[in-house]
């Protein structure tokens, strides 16, 4: 039996929404999925992309990468890496942070391409790469790469690339499907955070997902997690990283508001970690600020509470200003409205569109000066 664990994405150091605790959070969940690793009894750990959030990470980050790799080094486990959009190296003269783990013999990278043999598998990758960097490597390195995963009885691609078929907006994915080299039992895909698996080839072709989300659209979307395959037996296991900080998102209406406040309440209130929790409320005429006393709890409970709200017009308000003719600056203040800007930036912006283009410059230093207080 040869076990795989395939982790990617798990942007160490991203202090999001400027909040320490969750820079703190994505530490957590690396150490999470590598002790499960271990306790799973790996043999081979592939990392395919964004082991940091950017190729300068904080110190205290990279110490803590260290600390925990340090643990797979003594189970005896290689810790094999390529570097993704975010972690690679972007300047002359500088080296990713994984070149420090490497010599720390840590980890082994894989960069920009190339591959290595380990127990008689053979392990090839690239790093992320701009879809006009693709089609060199295409032509220069996949035939070679497909002759030489034939002669070996099992063989493991990594990469960190969009897949067209997985993300629609061309200007958002760098490869297709027939654009990947034949004859590999595993594909180890990173960049996408969602988990994906479906049969390629005569293998398996699947992304990880993160180990922790980066946006709210993802915490609805996936589950945080990573891979265990077990080549030899053609077994694939996904595993889910426990006790991580939950994620609430919510869209409520005038009809459901006040009840499923109360419930999210309730949830909240028996966490074992403050979650991050975001609310879309849309309504006619009931403010959700109508249930302030639940809103504040929440808040109370939560790392993180924001609530986005948009009005919907009544069917009256709707044929009315359809029969109402509008300026620009009419627009111009509905919109600041809508937007929950104060009247001191509304009215500013009223004075800039009914201002001659010449006066507009000291329009705004006037605004300025006894905003500041100046003379």
């Amino acid at each position: 039996m040869l076990k795989i664990a395939h982790i990617s994405d798990t942007h160490l150091g991203y202090t999001q929404y400027r909040l320490i605790e969750r820079k703190k959070d994505f530490i957590v969940s690396f150490e999470k999925a590598i002790d499960k690793m271990i306790e799973e009894k790996v043999d081979i750990i592939l990392h395919t992309g964004d082991l940091f959030e950017t190729y300068q990470p904080d110190m205290v980050s990279l110490s803590k990468c260290i600390s925990i790799l340090q643990k797979v080094k003594n189970a005896g486990i290689e810790f094999i890496a390529i570097t993704g959009n975010h972690d690679r190296v972007l300047r002359r003269g500088t080296i990713p942070p994984h070149k420090i783990l490497e010599e720390l013999n840590l980890i082994k990278l894989v960069d920009p391409y190339g591959y290595l043999e380990l127990d008689g598998v053979l392990i090839a990758g690239f790093r992320f790469l701009p879809k006009r960097m693709v089609k060199s490597l295409k032509e220069e390195f996949f035939p070679s790469l497909e002759e030489k995963a034939e002669k070996f009885k099992y063989s493991i691609l990594m990469f960190h690339q969009g897949v067209g078929q997985y993300l629609p907006y061309e200007e958002s994915f760098e490869m297709e499907f027939s654009d990947f080299p034949r004859n590999f039992n595993y594909y180890a895909g990173g960049h996408i955070h969602a988990f994906l698996k479906e049969e390629f080839g005569k293998g398996i072709f699947s992304y990880a997902g993160s180990t922790e989300f980066r946006s709210k659209k993802e915490a609805v979307l996936g589950k945080r997690g990573f891979n265990i395959v077990d080549i030899e037996n053609n077994q694939f296991k996904r595993v889910e990283i426990e006790n991580l900080r939950p994620f609430e998102v919510l869209s409520l209406n005038e009809e459901n508001v006040k009840e499923e406040l109360l419930k999210l309440l309730e949830r909240v209130e028996n966490y074992k970690i403050p979650p991050i929790v975001f609310v879309s409320y849309t309504y006619k005429a009931l403010e959700i600020e109508s249930f302030k006393k639940v809103l504040e709890d929440i808040e109370k409970q939560s790392l993180l509470f924001r609530v986005d709200k948009r009005r919907v017009k009544s069917e009256e308000e709707f044929i009315s200003s359809e029969n109402k003719v509008k300026n620009f600056t009419d627009f111009l203040v509905g919109f600041l409205k809508e937007q929950n800007q104060n009247e001191k930036v509304i009215s500013l912006a009223k004075e800039i569109v009914n201002s001659n283009e010449e006066l507009v410059e000291d329009v705004v230093k006037s605004f300025l000066k006894e905003e500041l207080g100046e003379g």
